[in-house]
């Protein structure tokens, strides 16, 4: 489900106003329920007792930890304070894929890192050919495999891959060596109406990171080294840069991503409807914007299916983005906890999760002490369940363990 469509209490909100989300007055309709909110400290869930399938729940509290340094992070996990960190430091990603490795998850996610032209303006509001070149004359493997270095996949695509029935509409040049790019690039860019007595001089715009500057310098680079382009790289913070975007004035090249909303290729694929307010080339194509209608109004999966191909293909033959990479999950996650598994969407919920430890005599004893303090506990507390975690999907070799799951809860710092 996601987040949009999460229902809210009418009667809650109505009495408390924009407080209805604090403890005690949030109504919520999930698997656990909000205890404690300290603001920038943690956030506290507990197994919610009329949740519909709270026999199934197996932890019995979650704490979030709100840390922005993810060096803290990343400490706080090695000591043991967390079960689960938002991210990993890049300065200790080699480190941990050595001496951490069943600890280390990098895995695929639902969203591309790409570069958009301003098509609502000169040198690319006409020339397709130059589009192409700048396209061609980019090293995707070296940009993966030397400057970001942490797992993303070189991509020529601006939905990701991992659909389940969705085949990308690869375009041709994917499966070309790069030196055959190079040399289309050249081509086209003489096509364009360049070359070394003529080069191209434009703007490469990104926000304000490290990481955007590596890659900026990096394709830069690559540009002026196939085709002599040059570039004057320009950092914004990330308002301003976003709100120069939208407004199309002083872009040329800027910097993109996005993350899915939803497991499907339209809502990537909207982005460049002629009116969707991120559209921040000013792709105006009247039959690509049909073709979206055409989506929205279809019923048949596989009709719809082959719809977003053909627009995906047009988008890519129009060279309206260029693609560079699919993003990944970088994420620590203690051996100890299960349930947890990684996903296009990344998206885990914490009602699926448990702990696992193997079973020895200590542990049988300390189990049996949990439940002595749990039933006391039980009768102390109104509208609550017995605990029957510890009672069932044991086998001679493991058993399954309740307790509170630690997870550090970081910004979303990747969309747009």
């Amino acid at each position: 489900t996601h987040s949009a469509t999460y229902p809210v209490h009418p009667a809650a909100l109505a009495e408390h106003g924009p407080a209805f989300v604090q403890p005690g007055r949030l109504v919520s309709n999930g698997a656990f329920r909000l205890v404690d909110w300290q603001p920038r400290s943690s956030i506290t869930l507990e197994r919610n007792a009329y949740y519909h399938s709270a026999d199934d729940v197996i932890l019995e509290r979650v704490v979030f930890y709100p840390i922005e340094d993810e060096n803290t992070e990343f400490q706080r996990f090695r000591l043991g304070d967390l079960h689960w960190t938002d991210q990993v430091p890049n300065s200790q990603f080699d480190w941990l894929a050595r001496n951490l490795p069943e600890a280390l998850s990098v895995s695929p996610w639902f969203g591309t890192y790409f570069l958009g032209f301003n098509l609502t303006r000169e040198p690319f509001r006409d020339n397709l050919a130059l589009r192409q070149a700048l396209n061609l004359a980019i090293d995707r493997d070296i940009l993966t495999g030397k400057v970001t270095r942490f797992g993303e996949i070189p991509s020529f695509n601006l939905v990701p891959e991992g659909l389940p029935d969705y085949p990308p509409p690869l375009p041709e040049e994917a499966g070309w060596s790069q030196a055959e790019r190079e040399e289309s690039a050249r081509e086209r860019y003489a096509h364009a109406g360049y070359g070394e007595n003529n080069p191209l001089e434009v703007e490469l715009r990104y926000n304000t990171s490290e990481n955007h500057r590596r890659i900026a310098v990096a394709i830069a680079a690559m540009w002026k080294q196939v085709l002599g382009v040059r570039t004057r790289l320009v950092n914004e913070e990330f308002r301003v840069f976003l709100q120069n975007r939208q407004l199309k004035r002083r872009t040329e090249i800027f910097r993109a991503g996005w993350i899915g909303d939803y497991q499907d290729a339209f809502t990537f694929l909207e982005l460049f409807h002629s009116t969707h307010p991120r559209n921040d080339s000013g792709y105006d194509n009247p039959r690509y914007d049909r073709l979206l209608r055409q989506i929205s109004n279809e019923r048949i999966p596989a009709r719809r299916r082959n719809l977003m191909v053909e627009a995906e293909r047009m988008l890519l033959a129009d060279q309206v983005v260029l693609p560079v990479y699919t993003y990944v999950t970088k994420r620590l996650v203690q051996p100890v906890l299960k349930g947890w598994a990684p996903n296009v969407m990344d998206s885990h919920p914490s009602q699926q999760m448990f702990f696992l430890r193997a079973r020895t005599p200590e542990s049988e004893s300390e189990s049996e002490s949990e439940k002595e303090k749990e039933k006391e506990k039980e009768k102390e507390k109104e509208n609550s369940r017995s605990d029957v975690a510890a009672q069932r999907n044991s086998d001679q070799d493991e058993s399954l363990e309740s307790g509170t799951m630690t997870e550090a809860a970081g910004d979303e710092t990747q969309r747009g």
